[in-house]
């Protein structure tokens, strides 16, 4: 069964010194896109939330043990440090959940 996350955090320390646009930069950007794409993740909105200053990312996996896993290799690597992370449940279901 797909699961769909939502989560909020910033840039890892790997970023830290980094020129956006470099070579070191793109490297850093592949691999975190290829531990997304690995673990068979769909973005369905992802970009920085000014109000609160973090990145926001909705995701859909192919189940939960993948979230879990790009979760520890993003922060393993330090590519990522996650504040938040849960299940996004839309308007729709939640109300209808909520009954």
């Amino acid at each position: 069964m797909s699961y769909t996350s939502f989560s909020i955090g910033k840039a890892g320390r790997a970023y830290d010194g980094v020129e956006f646009g470099s070579e070191e930069w793109t490297a850093l950007m592949e691999k975190q896109t290829k531990i997304l794409e690995d673990a068979g993740a769909s973005t369905g909105a992802g970009g920085f939330a000014t109000g609160i200053g973090k990145f926001i990312n909705i995701n859909t996996y192919p189940n939960i043990e993948a979230s879990k896993k790009v979760i520890a290799q993003l922060g393993m690597h330090q590519l990522f440090e996650v504040e938040s992370s849960g299940p996004f449940i839309p308007t729709e279901e939640f109300m209808a959940l909520s009954q």
